[in-house]
């Protein structure tokens, strides 16, 4: 009897032990730490095996910079001498239009007709802007996930912390029902890449 109640004591533990284990590597380990997982605005934030994924550590949540740079459409700039990160989260709202009046107003749009091609501009209005620029990009992405136009590039000769930028965009199919993308990236002054900093969309219908 008293073997049979050791037994049943030692099942039990091992099966709380398991589930013990199970529940704290849900999501897999990285170097002896639990790996913990990012949704942002309802969307799984994917890493590589490469990347170094969130993590763990003391009972806190460790993000790794860069990712969650990108994740929060932010610009990072990494100061090795001093190893300091420094991000930078510019105001950027952009609208659209297809038409500039005499008078110099505009007619706004953020629906098509599907399987419209336009030309339009796109309006960018930007204020603190901390860190200095030299180019911005503007790039659309279909509802499939691909790119419907070369990315545009525009030359910024004197960055400034607020300011309004006009850039025209030209010859866009909206072949596909659903949402059009269009972003907008930012490149630091001794940066070879660009971040994009906002998004909006456009509707083909």
């Amino acid at each position: 009897m008293k073997v049979q109640r050791i037994f049943t004591l030692m099942v039990a533990f091992f099966v709380l032990s398991t589930a013990a284990v199970v529940a704290s590597s849900i999501w897999g380990e990285y170097k002896g730490f639990n790996i913990a997982r990012v949704v942002v605005n309802n969307q799984t934030k994917e890493f590589g095996d490469s990347d170094v994924p969130p993590l763990i550590v003391d009972g806190k949540t460790v993000l790794p910079l860069r990712a969650m740079s990108e994740a929060l459409q932010s610009l990072l700039r990494w100061e090795d001498s001093s190893k300091t990160a420094y991000l930078y989260k510019p105001n950027v709202h952009m609208f659209f239009t297809t038409e500039i009046r005499k008078d110099s107003s505009i007619v706004p749009f953020s629906v098509v007709e599907r399987g419209e091609e336009a030309n339009f501009y796109v309006f960018a209005q930007v204020d603190n802007l901390k860190t200095s620029i030299n180019s911005v990009r503007v790039s659309i992405v279909s509802p499939s996930g691909s790119n419907v136009i070369t990315p545009v590039e525009k030359s910024i000769s004197d960055s400034k912390e607020s300011f309004w930028l006009k850039v025209p965009v030209y010859g866009v199919s909206f072949d596909q029902s659903g949402t059009y993308v269009v972003k907008f990236a930012m490149k630091q002054d001794g940066s070879s890449e660009y971040t994009v900093v906002s998004e909006k969309q456009i509707q083909s219908e």
